[in-house]
């Protein structure tokens, strides 16, 4: 007997363990017919056309969880994969991170793509998956980064971030350290980032890539439309026109019931990228999207840059 009920009272309280933590499993599942002509890489001629069904192209799935430490502390790891909905195809990891929370704010670790906040302009969700449509005037790039964000005060946060740059290498290329604060109050929301990279090559340094930048950003939801701008002052070093100048992004989007229409811009010297589209919800979850995506431009090697695109399909978020 005693045996027994030590082994509910193990059981009891097992399960109110558990309960403490949580799993949440999100995602998206899309396919669509597109057109698209130009480069498969940021740094290549646009040589490459193609068109056809493209099944699932735009499926993920990510799992959260959630776990209460008690007297306010919070653990919350997350991993996303990319679906490849081809007969056959791969499950590629994309971000992943971990972050511990509480009274004194959150302490993050990330393997991601590195934020540009300049990019928080475009407020029209963006269905295209040629990601050089946005890194030709972007300055992202893949790595892992520690980091540091105040509690809200107001509004405001602040945050520190050391990101490590292991794209295409697989080991640490450059460092950025990021000073950034957010403010949001009602339908504005801005930003602003301030970020020095050491470990570029001297060759960079004397083609003109600059070791500090500035980013900035800010939206307003005006109610019939919600509109953002963007700034980022970073220069890669080089002789084009694309590499030695700052990059400034526009958004609008506007919804009308379960229609929404958009569109976002950007320029960084002679390199412009623009994406309009439609997006008609079906259900809370599920939409049709009519979407169209531009890059024009030129590298420092005068090669061209992206090209064209257009898709039609269906997406549906869980």
């Amino acid at each position: 007997m005693k045996k027994t009920l030590i082994a509910l009272a193990v059981l009891a309280a097992s399960g109110a363990s558990f309960a403490q933590s949580s799993v949440t499993l999100s995602g998206a599942f899309g396919s669509a017919y597109q057109s698209f002509y130009g480069n498969s890489s940021a740094n290549t001629a646009a040589t490459t056309a193609s068109k056809g069904l493209a099944p699932v192209t735009d499926a993920s799935i990510k799992a959260t969880v959630v776990e209460d430490l008690g007297g306010g502390l919070k653990v919350t790891a997350a991993g996303q994969f990319a679906l490849n909905g081809s007969r056959g195809g791969n499950v590629t990891k994309e971000d992943s991170s971990v972050a511990l929370a509480g009274g004194f704010g959150t302490v993050s670790f990330a393997s991601t793509r590195s934020s540009d906040t300049a990019i928080m302009a475009n407020v029209f969700a963006s269905w295209l998956p040629r990601v050089s449509f946005y890194d030709t005037v972007s300055s992202r790039a893949s790595g892992d980064s520690l980091g540091y964000t105040s509690p809200s005060i107001n509004g405001f946060n602040v945050g520190v971030t050391q990101f490590e740059v292991t794209e295409g290498t697989g080991t640490s290329a450059t460092k950025s350290n990021v000073l950034s604060s957010t403010y949001t109050a009602g339908p504005f929301a801005a930003a602003l980032a301030y970020k020095s990279t050491t470990g570029l090559t001297s060759a960079q340094i004397n083609a003109g890539a600059k070791k500090t930048n500035v980013e900035a950003a800010a939206t307003y939801d005006l109610g019939v439309a919600k509109v953002g701008l963007g700034y980022d002052s970073a220069t890669t070093g080089g002789t084009g026109a694309y590499t030695d100048k700052a990059m400034t992004s526009y958004g609008v989007s506007m919804p009308m019931g379960a229609l929404t229409l958009g569109v976002n811009a950007a320029t960084r010297g002679a390199n412009k990228f623009y994406d309009a589209g439609a997006n008609y919800d079906l259900s809370k979850r599920t939409s049709v999207r009519v979407q169209f995506g531009k890059s024009t431009g030129t590298s420092s090697t005068t090669t061209n840059y992206a090209g064209n695109q257009y898709r039609v399909g269906v997406l549906h978020n869980f």
